[in-house]
C-alpha cells in the first residue's frame, strides 16, 4: 500500500510539474512576443490617451500612473468629470452618472480587484517574483480559433482567466470575475490591436469589453507624473 500511495504522489507531482511548465512555456513566449522582460522592467511610470466608445458615442480619457505607487484615470462626458484612483491603501472614485458627484473612497472589496492595476509593468513579467502563481488550463476553442488557457493569480488574491494565441502568442482575452457593490460580477475583456511602441514593447491598442470599446490613441513611456494627483483630495 505505501508503495502504490508513493507511486499516485511521483505521478501527481509529474503532472502538476508538467503543467507548471507548460504554462511557463507559454508565458515565456508571450512575454519575448510583447518585447521581452528587460524592456518591459525598465517602465516606471505610464500615460495613455485614448477614448472609451459605447452606444456611439466617445468619451476622451487619460490614464496616469507610477508603478506601484498610484494610478489615475480622467474621463470627461457632457461636462461631467469621470475619476478613478488607486493606491496600495486606499482608492476612490468620482462618476455622477452613478450616483457619485465628488470623489468618494471605495471598498476594501473593490479596491482588493484594482491593486494589480497598479503594476504598469506587464504582470506576467517576473511574475514568480511579484508573488503570482500560474495554472495551465488546456486548449480550448473560441471562435473557430483554439487558445491556451492559463490561470493566473496574483499576490492580492485576484484570478484571472487568459486565452494565448497559439500563432501570435499574444493574449486575446482576459476573463475574471470582481466585485461592486457587494455583487460578483463577471467581466470578459478581448484585446485586439497590437502595436509596437518606440522602446520595443507591444501592447493592445483595443480592448473589447461587448458593450464598450476602449481605444488607446498614444502612448508615453516613463512621462514625469505628479504623485500628489493620487491624493484623492
Amino acid at each position: 500500500m505505501k508503495k502504490l500511495l508513493l507511486s499516485v504522489f511521483v505521478v501527481l507531482a509529474f503532472v502538476a510539474n508538467l503543467s507548471a511548465q507548460t504554462a511557463d512555456d507559454i508565458i515565456n513566449k508571450y512575454v519575448t512576443a510583447i518585447g521581452g522582460a528587460e524592456k518591459w522592467s525598465k517602465i516606471t511610470s505610464l500615460k495613455v490617451e485614448g477614448q472609451i466608445e459605447v452606444q456611439g458615442i466617445a468619451i476622451p480619457f487619460t490614464m496616469q500612473a507610477i508603478h506601484m505607487k498610484g494610478m489615475r484615470v480622467d474621463a470627461e462626458f457632457q461636462g461631467s468629470k469621470i475619476i478613478d484612483i488607486v493606491t496600495p491603501t486606499k482608492g476612490w472614485s468620482q462618476n455622477p452618472f452613478g450616483g457619485k458627484t465628488s470623489l468618494e473612497a471605495i471598498t476594501e472589496d473593490e479596491l482588493k480587484t484594482k491593486l494589480d492595476e497598479l503594476d504598469v509593468q506587464d504582470e506576467f513579467v517576473n511574475y514568480k517574483e511579484k508573488g503570482s502563481t500560474v495554472e495551465y488550463l488546456g486548449k480550448e476553442e473560441d471562435e473557430g480559433t483554439s487558445y491556451n488557457k492559463v490561470k493566473l493569480t496574483t499576490k492580492n488574491g485576484n484570478e484571472k482567466t487568459y486565452y494565448f494565441d497559439l500563432t501570435t502568442n499574444l493574449i486575446y482575452k482576459e476573463e475574471s470575475t470582481v466585485k461592486q457593490q457587494g455583487q460578483e460580477i463577471k467581466q470578459s475583456v478581448k484585446y485586439l490591436d497590437y502595436q509596437t511602441l518606440e522602446n520595443g514593447i507591444k501592447m493592445a491598442f483595443k480592448s473589447d469589453m461587448g458593450q464598450m470599446m476602449m481605444v488607446t490613441k498614444k502612448v508615453t513611456i516613463n512621462p514625469a507624473v505628479d504623485a500628489s494627483i493620487f491624493s484623492g483630495n
